[in-house]
């Protein structure tokens, strides 16, 4: 698919140069005075969406007694207009983003405002729709259009005084009906004449303001705590209410497991194109990812999170990003947990078959060093295997002291940047053994892998009323130091023992009462491991973790166009494979280890490659398959099935069907969902909503036996 680029047409030069003269005269008349003995920075700053212009006033306190000339941080295209020290103009030299402006020798009188007037036009293309959201925003920085204003906090849009952080007064002129959101408190949004202003007090301004202002209209729902706002643009608006219960419930659940909310309000923000950010104060959703059915109970709750992580207690410069992580296990896996211990324990296992997917082997890195994600690997290792490590540490301080642990993390560190260690610690004055802490922080956090452990000999033997099942657990280099569960399980019961693996082999021997009908390690997947390939069904990230894949274009999609293949490709990690026509695939599919289909094939030798298993429960006709056994099948107009290659052990073959009257858009619009089903084996949807999805079941476990009666 071809990405529309956003596109501010500027007005023609007789009307540019009258929109500059309003613009001038909006500024000079309500530019702030510059203020005197105040440890308040004020900025106003003037939108013009049509030509992409933000032009700002700001009023800087200058530390009393200051020696030395100040450094004020600004994007280093801007054009800075003006620069005056208590009022009267001074020179000034700006290079690579530092303003230095000549303040001579200190104020005898005390405190000293310096003054500025800057402008800029702001263009970063913007994505109209994307296929992936590894990295959402396309690393979009800075955009002032038409349909509305993304401004990172990074993208040097306000001055920011190297060394200080006084609190900022901030004023938002736009034109009428758009509403500017930010860090901070909100003040209000009041219109005059043809303009909006927002006012909003930010106490922390050091590391760069978000901005983000559209024609939105504000949603309120007061807590008990905080109040809780919603700006939409209008046709999204009859998604406000749930969006306010939603942030509501959040607010409360981790207000009591973690600690006070941090910020004045919580905001959900629609943006004009693709994003999913979290925010000081607020969250950042663009219109396809709000309109998502699912997103209030799932991404919403993971964004309400980093208010307490990420962006309540800070992170560290550098790598070693352990805010993905913590926001995971308390938002998407605690989710898991309110369902049922075993939804806990599936959610579990689908991160481990991401990570033997997607990133296990050259692709692996540790998770020390994670900082963002920027593909699948980065990924699973920064939010998944993260988030997996959390568990463990819970799974040995139990509940109530991994809780206090992070409440005392929370509260000792909070506007403070921390680390992995910092967050260690507090668990470790939790109660957790510090040189068990050591050797996790060893293993898990400086080196990438994961354990890769098997079940030796097993036998059970008679003594005397019941039975002893003895064996050995095995694990091959590098060796880990790893407490793991063996569960035996009989007609009347359970039992288990936890045995410290931390060599090549460890011995159990579990009594029972009754006859074992069952033995598994590490049974309710508690432990971050490698699994083998039996324990993985095909699925979607089967095809992103994919090496040498083949793409066979189907002669009944030859008519789309190559730029929906490319986004679909690029959406699944593979913009690298190599793509043949049916032709051409006659002889190169039969021997590929991975093969997917962009669209059903026509050809007799390449359906044969599609073979599911007859478990699977599909039937194959000449227009692709279908399931005869579930209802939703019937219905679909698209159909992706992540099947085994038959021709390899570990190979897949997957194919994207689609029904004959679909047009080129509509084929662009099921490609572009099938990447956020990764875990899924089978996924169909009728006119784009998702009607029916699934995996297949696993072949069976190295670390399961089953006892004959």
């Amino acid at each position: 698919m071809s990405m529309s680029s956003a596109s501010s047409h500027g007005p023609r030069p007789a009307a540019a140069a009258l929109a500059v003269m309003i613009l001038l005269g909006l500024f000079c008349l309500a530019a702030p005075a510059h203020a005197t003995q105040t440890d308040t920075q004020r900025l106003r700053v003037v939108l013009d969406l049509q030509s992409g212009l933000l032009r700002g006033h700001g009023s800087i306190p200058l530390p009393t007694g200051l020696a030395g000339n100040p450094e004020v941080l600004l994007r280093p295209d801007m054009r800075v207009l003006s620069v005056r020290l208590d009022g009267e103009p001074v020179g000034f030299a700006f290079e690579g983003g530092v303003l230095r402006p000549d303040a001579g020798p200190a104020n005898p009188g005390g405190q000293s405002v310096l003054d500025l007037e800057y402008e800029g036009r702001f263009h970063n293309p913007v994505p109209r729709e994307q296929f992936g959201m590894d990295n959402p925003g396309f690393g979009v920085e800075a955009s002032v259009t038409e349909e509305g204003v993304f401004l990172q906090g990074g993208s040097g849009w306000h001055p920011r005084l190297i060394g200080l952080d006084p609190p900022l007064d901030l004023e938002i002129d736009a034109p009428r009906g758009v509403l500017a959101v930010t860090s901070g408190r909100i003040l209000g949004h009041e219109d005059r004449g043809d303009r909006t202003i927002s006012r909003w007090r930010a106490e922390r301004a050091a590391d760069g303001l978000p901005l983000s202002a559209g024609k939105y209209v504000q949603g309120r729902l007061d807590t008990p705590t905080v109040p809780v706002l919603t700006y939409f643009f209008p046709a999204s608006q009859s998604l406000a209410e749930t969006y306010l219960q939603a942030s509501a419930r959040h607010l409360a659940a981790y207000e009591k497991l973690h600690g006070p909310y941090p910020f004045d309000h919580f905001a959900v923000v629609e943006n004009f194109f693709p994003t999913g950010y979290g925010m000081p104060g607020y969250t950042l959703l663009g219109s396809s990812v709000v309109r998502l059915p699912f997103i209030p109970e799932t991404s919403l709750r993971h964004e309400v999170a980093h208010c307490w992580w990420g962006n309540g207690v800070l992170v560290a410069p550098g790598p070693g990003n352990w805010s993905e992580g913590l926001a995971t296990y308390v938002a998407d896996h605690l989710a898991q947990e309110e369902l049922s211990a075993e939804a806990a324990g599936e959610y579990r296992l689908r991160i481990l078959r991401d990570y033997a997917l997607l990133a296990a082997g050259p692709r692996d890195f540790p998770v020390g060093a994670f900082r963002f994600r920027s593909d699948p690997a980065t990924q699973v290792v920064g939010y998944g295997k993260s988030m997996y490590l959390l568990h463990m540490i819970r799974q040995r301080l139990g509940d109530a002291r991994f809780w206090a642990g992070l409440r005392d993390f929370y509260g000792r560190w909070l506007f403070r940047e921390a680390t992995w260690g910092d967050m260690l610690a507090a668990f470790e004055a939790a109660g957790w053994d510090g040189k068990e802490r050591e050797t996790f922080e060893r293993q898990w956090l400086r080196a990438p892998g994961a354990p890769d452990i098997a079940l030796g000999p097993v036998e059970v033997s008679p003594e005397g009323a019941g039975f002893v099942t003895s064996g050995t657990v095995t694990q091959k280099a590098p060796f880990y130091d790893l407490f793991v569960t063996v569960r035996v399980e009989t007609a009347d019961g359970q039992r288990e023992a936890q045995i410290f693996l931390n060599g090549g082999t460890a011995g159990f021997s579990i009594p029972s009462p009754a006859r074992p009908l069952r033995l598994a390690v590490d049974p309710d997947r508690h432990l971050f491991r490698l699994l083998a390939a039996s324990e993985i069904p095909p699925t979607v990230n089967s095809i992103k973790g994919a090496g040498d894949l083949l793409v066979v274009v189907s002669d009944d999609l030859a008519r789309i166009p190559g730029g929906i293949l490319s986004g679909f490709l690029a959406s699944l990690n593979q913009e690298g494979a190599r793509v043949a026509a049916e032709a051409e695939a006659q002889t190169l599919a039969p021997r590929a280890a991975n093969l997917l289909f962009f669209g059903f094939p026509r050809s007799a030798a390449l359906q044969a490659l599609l073979a599911p298993p007859e478990s699977y429960g599909l039937t194959r006709g000449p227009q692709g398959f279908a399931f005869p056994d579930k209802p939703a099948g019937a219905e679909l107009d698209a159909l992706f099935l992540a099947l085994p290659n038959q021709r390899s052990a570990t190979g897949v073959a997957a194919v994207l069907q689609v029904g004959p009257d679909l047009d080129a858009a509509a084929v662009a619009d099921a490609a572009r969902r099938i990447t956020h089903y990764g875990k899924d084996s089978f996924v169909g949807f009728r006119q784009g909503a998702n009607r029916l999805r699934g995996a297949w079941p696993a072949v069976d476990s190295p670390l399961t036996v089953e006892f004959q009666p």
